[in-house]
């Protein structure tokens, strides 16, 4: 599995134009695809997220990756962040990624973004 530094994401989406799109992928107009998915993980633990809000044909000129912010649960540790595409300053596509810790927090998983296979690690609990 290849990994990428997040500070390193902007090349690969900016000026680009999101063409198609479902809860699970983003497709741009140069076929990048971008899916939300489990990188790593042991026993029970998850990672996964969707996409919504997408505003197709709009030019990405901005990557927010929001920070990881702890829900409440009673039996593990789950993370949530949200990553928000931008046209100017206005959102044109959110990707909500959960992580958790497994029964009762003893585990892992990490969450990522990625761009046509390279991920790109957003989300860990």
């Amino acid at each position: 599995m290849e990994y990428g530094d997040l500070k390193d994401l902007n090349k690969h989406l900016l000026y680009k134009r999101i063409v198609e799109w479902n809860k699970d992928k983003l497709i741009l107009d140069d076929g990048t695809v971008i899916t939300l998915e489990m990188s790593e993980s042991d026993c029970c633990a998850y990672a996964g997220g969707n996409f919504s809000n997408v505003e197709l044909d709009a030019v990405i000129t901005n990557v927010e990756v929001g920070e990881q912010v702890n829900i409440p649960d009673f039996d593990t540790t789950v993370n949530e962040v949200k990553v928000t595409l931008f046209h100017n300053q206005n959102p044109i596509a959110l990707a909500e990624m959960t992580a958790d810790a497994g029964n009762g927090g003893y585990y892992y998983s990490v969450g990522s973004f990625v761009v046509n296979g390279i991920h790109f690690p957003i989300v860990d609990a």
